[in-house]
């Protein structure tokens, strides 16, 4: 089939493997494509950008698919949303004071996760599983629960004192063996290491969750960075998705990074060409 629209991102649902959806925004409105290994999908960029925010066509998008307006207004494109601890909310300075009451004055997690390596890294509670799903993390679990976000980023840069807070995305896509040690003993000297004002904040019961991500066997990686360009077709068959990465024979393509872009996508499922085949 043949679709038109505006990229979005990668919609991962929790299972053994994690399964996924590619999400756009076409003309006649959203829409939700599922994929899954073996299928063929191929995009043609067109040239056309649209702002993610308030669908107005560009020459240039930042931050994932926002103008630079939305950039300089909207409170989901702050500073503070990358770097939590320098939220500015009591000073009276937020963009947006609603969207502060409903994303960030509410109770967040601090968790650590294995995905390229041990990290500590924080996510509204509740959207645990899809934080974990969309950094590529093998292994994970909370650590902290906390009342908003500017205290989890606080407790994130205490920890990324002696820990790593970020994702490596080369040796994410690459890892398959996961932890080289067991990640609730981690957490837990994590947990001894906090200072003390943490140390209410810090939950008893440590469940790590096991997380797997579809890939044919044996497939190994190609870590080369995929640009759509509406010069050139980019994709094929489809061999292993993780994070926001789609995995090609050449490649992989980072789907987040390319929101807002206007796209032409041919997808082929597998399923169904096995049975045109078995007929």
């Amino acid at each position: 089939m043949l679709w038109t629209g505006d990229l979005r991102e990668l919609e991962p649902s929790f299972g053994m493997p994690v399964s996924y959806r590619l999400r756009m925004e076409s003309a006649d409105g959203p829409c939700s494509i599922p994929i899954a290994v073996g299928d063929t999908l191929v995009f043609r960029a067109t040239g056309a950008l649209r702002c993610v925010a308030c669908g107005r066509s560009v020459k240039k998008l930042y931050q994932n698919g926002y103008c630079f307006p939305c950039v300089q207004t909207l409170a989901e494109c702050d500073l503070c949303i990358v770097k939590p601890h320098q939220c500015h909310f009591h000073l009276g300075t937020c963009r947006d004071e609603a969207f502060a009451a409903a994303h960030c004055m509410v109770p967040h997690y601090v968790y650590i996760a294995w995905s390229s390596g041990f990290k500590v890294g924080i996510t509204r509670k509740g959207r645990h599983l899809k934080r974990w799903m969309d950094q590529g993390a093998i292994e994970a679990a909370v650590i902290a629960e906390v009342p908003d976000r500017k205290t989890a980023g606080d407790l994130e840069v205490h920890i990324s004192q002696w820990m790593a807070d970020k994702t490596h995305w080369r040796k994410m896509l690459a890892d398959e063996a996961g932890p080289d040690r067991p990640l609730v003993e981690v957490a837990r000297e994590v947990q001894a290491s906090v200072a003390q004002p943490y140390h209410p904040y810090l939950v008893a019961d440590v469940r790590p969750e096991r997380l797997a991500y579809p890939r044919q066997p044996g497939f190994n990686v190609m870590l080369t960075s995929l640009v759509l360009a509406s010069d050139e077709a980019v994709g094929g068959v489809i061999r292993g998705i993780k994070g926001q990465y789609l995995l090609f024979d050449d490649g992989v393509l980072n789907v987040k990074r390319w929101a807002g872009h206007e796209v032409v996508v041919e997808h082929r499922s597998a399923s169904c060409s096995a049975e045109v085949g078995a007929n």
